[in-house]
């Protein structure tokens, strides 16, 4: 590789230590100029070229924009809650989700294609469409609106935009998506609210027959322990006193009646006559005694009287008299007798319902615990019924206030116009191609200088060869004087 001479000027050491650290090229980009532009002309054409072709093949692209108000609620929130959630991010995310699925962008090209069409050929496919009409869609803030809400304020302006080369078609595209953004923006906040309530009304439900359920097993518990309630404790008591004097007052009547027929047998008018009238007698001395333990509706008193009467009526039937004296004489100690048997069997009946009663009593402690326990249960799921009735009373509320839009509300303030000239976006890419080409022109010529250098300086000589620079001639200029370059 061969390296030029062709130098201007070397100039001092001075200017040789300041400029030896840079490239020759660098300190004379005019050289550069006057030693490549055979190369960087054809670059430079080639690029003009290529720029024009291909904005000459460019369709026009024509944008338009339309700004959607999305305002918190006219209802205060001191007069009910809502169920919605108001996270504005994933609202948002949601709702252009459905915005730009496939099946609503579908939608907009079967009514809107803004693409165009060679003869009876499409020239793109549906999917190559939706791809196209989802990459040039921007919906997001309206920064230019920002500065008209304060940091407090709860609204937020969005701007939807979109670029094709039909005009009509682009307007009505974006007029469309802002539309849709409020109906999807609706229908989600009324789907939150009615799946909101439906889910509350399902759980009120569920504790309303939980409720009932324990209720019928309190229910339940108390028929089955009747008698061992604490409810009844008070009243088991009192029978308990009433069953203790029942039973020494007849356990007093047993050994009085023994006595009585001790000094029968001892007098010798232990005689015993077996008949009607007999019976009749002692049943009546009976229900004398029994009557002044009992009211006239005790069950023995009853017994005693039916027994009486069917007695009365067999001794009318068979017609038989017995006189006075032989009656009391004969009917003393079968009465003892029977009053005895009588009131042993009361007695064995007053001891045994005696330690039934108890016993019952006993278990009141016990019963009390579980039945505690039923009650509190009971008390948790009503507490729980009302706290959710409720929460269902807020949810139905909420909704019907969705439901009258006076919710969050998402209003298309500014609606999208046919644009009369196209977008911007073509002269910033002829400004790009510009730069482009002269960037690639001069690339090839650093490229150039970078292959075969040129020696511009002394300093370059003496750091290449390795010798020292012992003069310089001077530039002639075009009428012959000397000048040092």
């Amino acid at each position: 590789m061969s390296r030029s001479a062709d130098f201007d000027d070397f100039g001092d050491s001075g200017d040789a230590e300041e400029s030896g650290a840079l490239p020759g090229f660098v300190t004379d980009p005019v050289g550069v100029l006057k030693r490549r532009w055979m190369w960087m002309v054809p670059v430079l054409l080639i690029g003009a070229v290529l720029s024009g072709y291909y904005l000459y093949q460019r369709s026009p692209e024509f944008a338009a924009r339309a700004t959607i108000l999305v305002s918190s609620q006219e209802i205060s929130q001191q007069f009910f809650i809502s169920t919605i959630e108001s996270d504005q991010l994933e609202k948002v995310s949601a709702i252009l989700g459905e915005l730009l699925s496939r099946k609503n962008l579908a939608k907009l090209v079967a009514q809107h294609d803004p693409y165009s069409v060679v003869g009876d050929v499409e020239v793109l496919t549906l999917e190559d469409k939706i791809g196209i009409m989802r990459s040039r869609i921007v919906i997001g803030p309206d920064r230019r609106n920002a500065a008209n809400f304060d940091e407090n304020s709860s609204a937020t302006v969005f701007e939807v935009r979109f670029a094709s080369g039909d005009a009509q078609k682009t307007a009505d595209i974006v007029n469309a998506l802002a539309t849709g953004f409020t109906d999807i923006h609706l229908r989600m906040r009324s789907r939150q609210a009615r799946l909101t309530t439906d889910f509350l009304r399902a759980e009120q439900e569920q504790a309303e027959e939980d409720l009932s359920r324990q209720e019928r097993k309190i229910t339940e518990f108390k028929k089955r322990y009747r008698g061992e309630l604490p409810s009844e404790l008070a009243t088991s008591l009192g029978r308990l006193d009433r069953l203790q004097s029942q039973r020494q007052s007849l356990a007093l009547q047993i050994a009085e009646t023994e006595s009585r027929l001790a000094s029968l047998a001892a007098s010798g008018n232990d005689v015993e006559l077996d008949s009607p009238e007999a019976l009749l007698r002692s049943l009546r001395t009976r229900y004398k005694s029994q009557r002044s333990l009992y009211t006239e509706e005790h069950p023995n008193l009853v017994a005693i009287r039916r027994q009486i009467e069917n007695l009365k009526a067999q001794i009318a039937e068979d017609g038989i008299e017995v006189p006075l004296e032989a009656e009391q004489a004969t009917t003393l100690a079968g009465a003892a007798r029977f009053t005895l048997t009588e009131l042993r069997r009361q007695l064995a009946q007053t001891e045994t319902e005696f330690e039934v009663l108890d016993r019952r009593v006993a278990l009141v402690p016990e019963r009390q615990e579980e039945l505690a326990g039923l009650e509190q249960r009971a008390e948790f799921l009503r507490e729980n019924h009302r706290e959710l009735l409720r929460k269902v009373g807020q949810a139905e509320l909420a909704q019907a206030v969705e439901s009258a839009q006076q919710g969050e509300r998402a209003t298309v303030i500014d609606r999208a116009v046919t644009p009369m000239r196209p977008d911007s976006s073509p002269l910033k890419m002829l400004v790009v191609l510009i730069v482009g080409t002269f960037g690639a022109a001069i690339a090839l010529a650093i490229l150039l200088e970078l292959v075969d250098p040129v020696i511009v300086s002394a300093s370059e000589i003496e750091a290449n060869y390795r010798v020292p620079v012992i003069g310089s001639i001077p530039r002639l200029d075009d009428t012959g004087s000397g000048q040092r370059g």
